[in-house]
């Protein structure tokens, strides 16, 4: 299909919809551009006033400008029917990638949603409330330091602007992708009351809300005050077709399959005892289901793959939407003491309760190292199995006795500002002064998990005490208070016992873990007339700023670990962690200089400039001075065209530096399965990948999710590159209300700041033997478990370069009067035409654009939005049809276990929603449905993905769902 047929078929599905609109005067705005509900209505007023546009700090009157500025207005956010911020956003073409959101259950879990642009990373855009950095970085879950848009209440925001362009020497660190700034509200006057309700067609994930508003504006007085209670109910993986069994994709032969931690078993036996199960493909042993285990003959050869397949289906028991309990608060308030003084406050708190669920915990008896005695009384086999060694067999369980592993999760983060601006005398000049305070606190217990050495003894010798009592321990030595358990056959719902259930509750525990993030900002900026020009008056923006961060993370002393590995403490190794801490701040020195060169000749209707310099110095990293440059060029009033270069850059995060060691199941497909001499002698690589595992055909590592540590560098250096945009506006005067926008854009990224991906590190030691990507994997040594993996360790790294390009496109028409009442139409698309990642010196590039991987997520070449709104007398409706371009998952697997490339089709969703407003009661009601088709989301198999077989930071995972909702003011 080509590019051409796809923008049609998508904007043809678009203006379909429009049939079914039924009212409102606002749509989502899809263009590069900063016009206001207000300012849409009053030409005449925004020309009389100046106006400060994200993406510089110079008043201006001009609404469009050199950088390209997406919004969307109130309105379009009232009737998108969406009930978070993240919601709303994660909607727009321009966000790609893998940012977390609450259906982010596997890394997630403080029900948290972030903003990745251009597919940059959450990390590499900045957030602002009323253009202020907010400084609410969370979270200990996924590991990201970024900010939870989340925690902002829709009902404060008037409108959105998305800078999509680097804005490093406006705004500092991190304004890489860019900048996305929340414009809270100044016309709320009295009292406004809004709640809503909705569910799923498929009768769950319902989600409700409150939300309570109060204000009152005077001629030197303005004040808001914002509360918001929500409510999101948990969904399972278990209740939808697409998610209830753990898919894999292996040889071109998708199916349920699952993990090698079963609750009957595998075990894998020394030849001799496994040569009496016959031909057992698998080197493996499982007990047959209902049987005691206490016999040989209880068990059987354990089948991987085909339709008897003995891996264990952990999808049920997961989140697919993780539950959500929010209650927020925001208030500001303004005083105009004379022209000269304006004091300003504003305070911003909010209190998530959340938490993921997995399945229960996986046991390894060799990675938790905790034996199975030949000596326990419920051993069948005479011989140990497990132990950090690799010397005894493995012995693979899923523990249902302990439940399954679950967190109660709590965010409090509160943020408060108090600053004083105004005029300086009769200069023309003005001044803005402000104070930050910044604090989150996030909580989390975990539970499902065992006592390392209570399990060490329950699964030790054991013998048969008087009264028949089964007793830990040996005659000569017993164990007090232990009761053995039956690892063999203590996981089999057929055949536990009330016993065995409580023997196994006995050695259960949880673990809590507390992180705080702490900010504190202060800024000056003035900013007014230099002198003037023929042109017009040459302005400029000065400036200078301190910020401070601090981060601390501490947990019991049960799961404190040691290094290299991290992976022994006094519970499960999967909990294991260690406490950490760190600080640094920066000053900055900023300047702006917006330049007017040309007005009103003969092919120039107008030619200004605009340049900008920042200078920072950090306490911990190297000083930095980062410049921009921007051209804005009309030949005639209704068409500019604008270009824009920065420089940027990104210091290191706290987490990014001082991140506690954290374990994690990552997929994987190792290239050592069926490893042989030949592979080895075509590529020596192979053999610096695969220690330890024997070359005769016969390896096949034992899961396809394995246990990585993610760790912290104290020694990163920023990131820094460029950025680079151009790009047309059109404001037709020959047809009022119509205006499209092109912009092209290209990011260049050096020394990339991430965290390693296993199989990006896998195969970047096979392709160069690059001593530092080959020693991450831990493999066991010489024995039964010789070459499966311990641990594969996913340090923090500069690694590289990373580069992409696209273009945006934006059409916009308005009819404002027609017999049936007023509409808009909008349509936005962007495409990435490449990304590409040089990981270093002596390695290939790779081309990211159009495919999905685990190092960088979503990358499809394609999306977009459409939108139709329409208002007549009283009513208003909104339309949105929303693209997501096809990506294909090629096949990355360099050890020749092909599993195909994977192809995944476009998707669309459609939402749509209608409202009416009785005007003498000033009550408005509400109805939408969103994802109204129930569009189901693609599969991407596990192999590929840690949650729900497809990607969750990218398709709707709940269905077609509807709601209702009232709003009454007074």
């Amino acid at each position: 299909m080509t590019r051409n047929t796809e923008i049609a078929r998508s904007v043809r599905r678009a203006l379909a919809m429009s049939a079914v609109a039924a009212a409102s005067v606002t749509s989502l705005q899809a263009q590069a551009q900063t016009q206001t509900a207000v300012a849409a209505t009053d030409q005449d007023a925004e020309s009389l006033s100046t106006v400060t546009v994200t993406g510089s700090r110079i008043r201006r009157v001009d609404l469009e400008t050199a950088s390209p500025v997406y919004t969307i207005d109130h309105t379009a956010i009232q009737n998108s029917g969406v009930s978070t911020v993240g919601e709303l956003v994660m909607q727009l073409p321009s966000i790609n990638g893998s940012a977390t959101n609450p259906s982010v259950n596997n890394g997630g879990g403080f029900g948290e949603s972030y903003i990745e642009l251009r597919g940059l990373d959450a990390k590499r855009t900045v957030i602002l409330l009323d253009g202020r950095r907010i400084g609410l970085i969370g979270d200990p879950g996924s590991g990201t330091s970024a900010v939870d848009v989340n925690q902002i209440p829709l009902a404060i925001i008037d409108h959105v602007e998305i800078l999509k362009e680097g804005a490093g020497a406006v705004y500092g660190s991190d304004a890489i992708a860019g900048v996305v700034n929340f414009i809270t509200r100044k016309d709320v006057s009295g009292v406004e009351i809004y709640a809503d309700y909705g569910r799923t067609t498929a009768d769950d994930g319902a989600h409700h809300q409150v939300n309570l508003t109060f204000g009152q504006q005077t001629d030197k007085f303005s004040f808001m005050l914002t509360g918001r209670y929500e409510r999101q109910d948990p969904v399972l993986e278990g209740n939808r077709t697409f998610s209830k069994n753990s898919l894999y994709d292996y040889s071109n032969s998708p199916g349920a399959a699952g993990s090698s931690r079963s609750p009957t078993g595998r075990i894998n036996l020394p030849p001799a005892l496994l040569a009496q199960y016959g031909d057992c493909a698998s080197g493996s042993v499982t007990k047959i289901s209902g049987a005691p285990g206490t016999a040989l003959t209880d068990y059987r050869c354990f089948n991987s793959g085909g339709p008897n397949d003995d891996h264990y289906n952990y999808a049920p028991a997961n989140f697919l939407v993780t539950p959500q309990e929010r209650g927020s608060m925001f208030s500001k308030l303004n005083y105009k003491i004379n022209d000269y003084v304006e004091t300003y406050a504003s305070i911003l708190y909010n209190r998530t309760h959340s938490g993921f669920q997995f399945a229960a915990l996986p046991y390894d008896a060799a990675a938790d190292n905790v034996i199975i005695s030949k000596n326990n009384i419920y051993n069948p086999f005479g011989i140990d199995f497990g132990g950090v060694s690799g010397a005894n067999p493995e012995a693979l369980y899923r523990l249902l006795g302990l439940g399954p592993r679950h967190s109660d999760t709590t965010s409090n983060s509160a943020e408060a500002t108090l600053g004083l601006k105004g005029k300086i005398a009769n200069t023309g000049w003005e001044y803005d002064l402000f104070s930050m305070y910044g604090r989150i606190d996030q909580h989390a217990l975990v539970e499902g998990y065992f006592f390392g050495n209570l399990l060490t003894n329950a699964l030790g010798p054991s013998f048969i005490g008087a009264g028949g009592a089964p007793t830990c321990g040996t005659p000569a030595a017993p164990i007090a208070g232990c009761t053995p358990i039956n690892m063999f056959a203590g996981n089999d719902p057929l055949t536990t016992t009330p016993a065995e259930q409580a023997a196994f509750q006995a050695i259960g525990t949880g673990y809590n873990t507390d992180r705080a993030f702490i900010t504190r900002n202060v800024a000056l900026d003035v900013n007014g007339k230099l002198f003037s020009l023929p042109a017009g008056d040459v302005q400029a923006s000065i400036g200078a700023e301190y910020r401070y961060q601090e981060g601390i993370f501490t947990a019991d002393s049960i799961v404190i670990s040691t290094p290299p590995l991290f992976n022994t403490c006094a519970i499960s190794s999967e909990a294991c962690t260690g406490n950490s801490s760190a600080h640094y701040s920066n000053k900055d020195i900023y300047g702006e200089v917006f330049v007017p060169l040309l007005k009103n000749l003969p092919g120039v209707y107008s030619l200004n400039v605009d340049l900008g310099v920042r200078y920072s110095d950090f306490t911990i990293f190297q000083k930095t001075t980062r410049g921009e440059f921007k051209i804005e060029y009309r030949p005639i009033s209704d068409l500019l065209i604008r270009s824009s270069f920065a420089q940027i850059y990104r210091a290191p995060t706290i987490q990014d530096i001082a991140q506690a060691p954290a374990s994690t199941s990552a997929p994987y497909t190792d290239p050592c399965n069926g490893l042989t001499a030949a592979a080895v002698a075509k590529n020596p690589n192979l053999g610096k990948a695969c220690v330890n595992v024997p070359t005769d055909g016969s390896f096949t590592e034992l899961d396809a999710q394995i246990t990585g540590v993610l760790l912290s560098n104290p020694n990163l250096k920023p990131e820094t590159g460029e950025v680079t945009t151009a790009g047309i506006v059109y404001d037709a005067g020959w047809l009022q209300g119509f205006s499209t926008s092109v912009d092209f854009w290209r990011y260049q990224i050096n020394d990339v700041i991430t965290s390693l991906d296993p199989e990006f590190a896998s195969n970047q030691c096979i392709a160069t033997g690059d001593p530092f990507y080959c020693n991450l994997v831990n493999r066991y040594g010489p024995g039964p478990n010789a070459g499966q993996i311990l641990v594969y360790s996913l340090p923090t790294e500069n690694v590289g370069s990373l580069k992409t390009e696209g273009v945006d496109i934006g059409f916009k028409y308005t009819l404002r009067t027609t017999p049936i009442g007023g509409f808009r139409f909008s349509v936005d698309f962007t495409h990435v035409d490449s990304f590409e990642n040089n990981p270093g010196a002596g390695t290939a590039v790779v081309e990211y654009a159009g495919t999905y991987s685990k190092q960088f997520g979503n990358d499809t070449k394609w999306r977009g939005l459409a939108a139709v709104a329409w208002d007549w007398k009283g009513f208003d409706s909104l339309v949105t049809e929303q693209w997501v371009g096809k990506l294909h998952i090629p096949n990355g697997d360099p050890g020749g276990n092909d599993f195909g490339n994977l192809e995944i089709p476009n998707i669309y969703y459609t939402n749509a929603s209608v409202g009416y407003t009785f005007a003498p009661t000033k009550t408005k009601i509400q109805f939408g449905l969103t994802n109204a088709f129930n569009r189901v989301p693609p599969i991407f198999y596990q192999n590929n993905v840690t949650n729900a077989n497809t990607d969750v930071s990218t398709y709707d995972t709940l269905g077609r769902r509807w709601f209702v909702g009232i709003e009454q003011k007074f």
